[in-house]
């Protein structure tokens, strides 16, 4: 019972799993490494479960013919007791083809096993192989992350530079221009001065002439 009701989960979960591809390749998307190989596992799978419930069938199929041989072996006995030798041989003669169906079977069961078996080696293969490539393309990638940050951190030690000469500039520029107005200044003061030192020596001058007079 528990064993049919895990079938028969695996068998819902593979189909779902099928037609969920089959709607995202109808849609023009493409698949990844990891989605198909569990794709194809899910097919193998698949056809692997359709041919043990075919030969379950056969299996029940025979399991019938047996029990109607041994049921007709009875009537037989029962009818016709001279024929007990003959009887007993066609029953040896169905045993052994029953032995060999059921050989067939085992081998056949084998060599599935043994291709689940592969297939499913060969998936932890590529799900490794895909594991290891995309943790070297993070590694990548994190690596030109850093790059990149060093980068953003260079430029901003130079704009941090760039700002501090700026500064150091305008403090120079404004010195300057105080240093410049000061001096202005003074000259102002100093042409005042001048202007009425020849005020002074033109009153003088005048007056000197005036008086001469």
């Amino acid at each position: 019972m528990v064993e049919s009701a895990l079938i028969a989960s695996l068998e819902r979960f593979l189909e779902d799993y099928l037609s969920r591809m089959a709607e995202k390749l109808a849609k023009g998307e493409r698949l990844t490494h990891a989605e198909a190989a569990i794709l194809l596992a899910a097919i193998s799978q698949r056809e692997t479960t359709h041919l043990t419930k075919r030969i379950d069938q056969v299996r029940g199929d025979l399991d019938g013919k047996i029990q109607d041989t041994n049921k007709k072996i009875d009537d037989l006995k029962t009818i016709v007791m001279m024929r007990f030798e003959d009887t007993n041989r066609k029953i040896d003669d169905t045993n052994r083809r029953l032995d060999d169906t059921n050989k067939r079977l085992d081998d056949t069961r084998t060599g599935l096993l043994s291709k689940i078996e592969d297939t499913r080696t060969e998936l932890l293969s590529k799900i490794e192989d895909t594991r290891t490539e995309l943790l070297s393309k993070i590694e990548d990638t994190n690596k030109r992350i850093e790059d990149t940050n060093q980068r953003i951190d260079d430029t901003n030690k130079r704009i941090d530079d760039t700002n501090r000469r700026v500064d150091d500039t305008n403090r120079k520029i404004e010195e300057l221009r105080v240093d410049l107005l000061s001096r202005i200044q003074d000259l102002k003061e100093d042409m005042t001065y001048l202007k009425r030192s020849f005020d002074s020596l033109r009153d003088t001058i005048i007056s000197v002439l005036t008086e001469k007079k």
